[in-house]
């Protein structure tokens, strides 16, 4: 075995190696690394472990350049979880020498890496939990996976949904993602949180374009009141990103949205939906999340630096989002297209 470099974009090994592993998720495919190379101008890398030239453990890279937070590696910016992909052949020896590299890289280059998974292996990194993550195992039978989700808090609301009128859309067009982002706007507002660039929304329709995931829309008399992003690869559907319209929350819009989700990752064929990363102190999703039966966990990342970075919203991150919330419509996404390419 051999330990080297790859350009996960253009060489194909690195895209064989995903498709070829189940447990690869829609983070470490080269369509979502082009995206985040095109959008943000990070530079690309995989360190991987190799037998026979053919990758057996492998992690794509990014390299933040910024002025604001620092110069450092980042697996993977923009992506709330990302753990090395692990083929058939990736053993002990294996993930030692993965281990080793990651150590290199931080000493030859002398920055920081941050590895958005638990990696127990790597001598001197620090582990912290920084997030919580719910997973939902599924089966083909979409309707036994719906009867695990809490009666009261979610059946009933699917229902509700039904009789109201609501119903649901799964579409790849770049009209789609306009009308997530329409709401995407107006829920990170009330939020107090930047948004992304349009632009970074709309190079999503490339991934749907490779059957990487679709938008999920909520309807009722004419009007979109809710929407969802999911990426999808091998065996898992992600939740990236959802947005609704508040003034029709009564109608129970992201219950049928999700349930209808999970109908189509069942029927996908897929093993798990992940409700992506939520902050340890938002009790509410969290409980959400929980209310359809998905199994939670700590979320630790990984850090090969002298300290762990500093947690917590700081008085900074407060005035922000006051900003946010009283300035005009568009001061989120002003904000967002300025620093988000810095933060990851």
């Amino acid at each position: 075995m051999r330990v080297e470099h790859l350009d996960p974009i253009a060489d194909p090994r690195w895209a064989r190696f995903v498709e070829a592993t189940p447990g690869a998720g829609v983070f470490a495919h080269p369509a979502w690394l082009e995206l985040l190379a095109r959008q943000y101008r990070y530079a690309m890398s995989a360190v991987v472990v190799s037998d026979g030239g053919e990758p057996v453990l492998g992690l794509p890279i990014a390299r933040v350049e910024s002025r604001l937070t620092g110069r450092r590696w980042v697996a993977l910016p923009f992506s709330d979880v990302c753990p090395p992909v692990r083929g058939e052949g990736a053993g002990a020896e294996a993930e030692a020498a993965l281990a080793g590299a990651l150590t290199v890289l931080r000493r030859s280059s002398g920055l920081d890496v941050e590895v958005r998974d638990a990696l127990a292996n790597v001598p001197g990194a620090h582990v912290v939990p920084r997030f919580l993550v719910h997973r939902l195992r599924l089966e083909s039978d979409a309707e036994a996976v719906l009867a695990r989700a809490s009666k009261s808090q979610i059946r009933r609301g699917i229902k509700k949904a039904e009789r109201e009128g609501v119903t649901t859309r799964a579409r790849v067009d770049r009209a789609a993602l306009d009308e997530f982002y329409a709401l995407h706007l107006r829920t990170r507002r009330r939020q107090g949180v930047p948004i992304q660039p349009k632009r970074f929304i709309r190079a999503f329709e490339g991934l749907f374009a490779r059957g990487l995931g679709y938008v999920m829309s909520a309807h009722h008399e004419g009007r979109t009141i809710s929407a969802a992003v999911f990426l999808a690869h091998g065996d898992t559907a992600v939740y990236k990103y959802g947005a609704s319209d508040e003034r029709h929350l009564n109608l129970r819009p992201n219950n049928l949205l999700f349930a209808d989700a999970i109908r189509r990752a069942c029927a996908d064929g897929h093993a798990t939906l992940d409700f992506g990363r939520t902050d340890s102190d938002n009790e509410g999703l969290a409980a959400f999340k929980r209310s359809w039966g998905a199994d939670e966990s700590e979320l630790s990342y990984s850090y090969l630096a002298d300290d762990p970075p500093r947690e917590g919203n700081g008085l900074a991150h407060r005035l922000l989002a006051e900003v946010i919330r009283r300035g005009p419509e568009r001061t989120g996404q002003a904000i967002g297209t300025a620093l988000y390419r810095h933060v990851g």
